[in-house]
């Protein structure tokens, strides 16, 4: 069993003084990881490396959760690597610990919580697409105008005398556009063009 601790900083941040008190609670590690972020998109490598060494009975110090995830749904998702590994994870200003019976029950809560606002978000873009719609307003991405002569070009592939590839080019769509847009109008690809992408 090994025990590992792992620091974050984020961008702005330089000093370890809140995670380092935390950890100094703690009786001894095997080996520390830790992340200096230049930016809020950078990803988190040595966090993601320490999770995919873990092995069962090891165990995780963090200091705070705010400094193993920047979102429930990412904190979720990394306890749940911790724990198909085997391993555990302790959260020191929380009191959280995976080993505990309360630790376990507490995850269970922030997981019904996390179920419960990503329904409630639905819930909230589904009213407001239909409060959109209700007002005439256009919801989706705007619909793929038809070029001009687009259906000599669509019977000119139907019938052979192009290729869809050639078809596609003319057109100025791209492909999946042309080929469904082909397909509502009513058109087929010719046999010598039945390998391509069907219409």
């Amino acid at each position: 069993m090994a025990r590992y601790v792992y620091l974050r900083l984020d961008p702005g941040e330089a000093d370890l003084g809140r995670q380092a008190s935390q950890i100094d609670t703690m009786d001894g590690y095997d080996q520390m990881f830790m992340d200096r972020l230049r930016s809020i998109d950078d990803p988190p490598e040595q966090r993601d490396r320490l999770v995919a060494r873990l092995k069962g009975g090891d165990l995780v110090f963090v200091a705070a959760c705010d400094r193993l995830a920047t979102s429930i749904q990412e904190f979720l998702d990394i306890i749940a690597r911790i724990r198909n590994a085997g391993a555990d994870l302790v959260l020191m200003e929380e009191s959280l610990d995976t080993r505990t019976a309360a630790g376990r029950h507490l995850l269970r809560v922030v997981e019904s919580l996390a179920r419960m606002d990503r329904s409630c978000a639905s819930a909230r873009k589904k009213a407001s697409i239909e409060a959109a719609r209700r007002r005439g307003r256009r919801v989706g991405r705007p619909p793929v105008s038809i070029p001009v002569g687009f259906r000599d070009l669509c019977r000119e592939w139907s019938e052979g005398r192009i290729s869809g590839p050639e078809a596609v080019r003319r057109s100025g769509l791209r492909p999946t556009s042309f080929y469904k847009k082909a397909r509502d109008l009513g058109f087929r690809p010719s046999r010598k063009d039945r390998n391509g992408p069907p219409a």
